[in-house]
């Protein structure tokens, strides 16, 4: 988690920067204003995909097959009370 979050705040972070168009010799308001929301945008981006996997290494909501949840499920209306055969 630690070493996601600092890798995509700094590479958002220059991305950013990257995006104002200027150069390495100008460094203005602008220049900060888009390092600095590139940054924002690159943490959430790491709790994003940090939160994304652990959603997924979690079992899921419903470890059952529906047949097993619904054992009458195939049968007919007519012959769903005379139970298994």
């Amino acid at each position: 988690m630690k070493v996601r979050a600092i890798v995509w705040t700094v590479v958002m972070a220059y991305t950013g920067f990257l995006l104002t168009g200027q150069g390495l010799r100008t460094f203005n308001n602008l220049s900060i204003t888009e390092g600095f929301l590139g940054a924002l945008a690159g943490f959430l981006l790491a709790i994003m995909f940090t939160l994304r996997e652990e959603r997924r290494r979690r079992p899921a909501l419903i470890a059952h097959s529906i047949a097993q949840i619904l054992p009458n499920w195939a049968n007919p209306p007519e012959n769903r009370d005379s139970g298994p055969r």
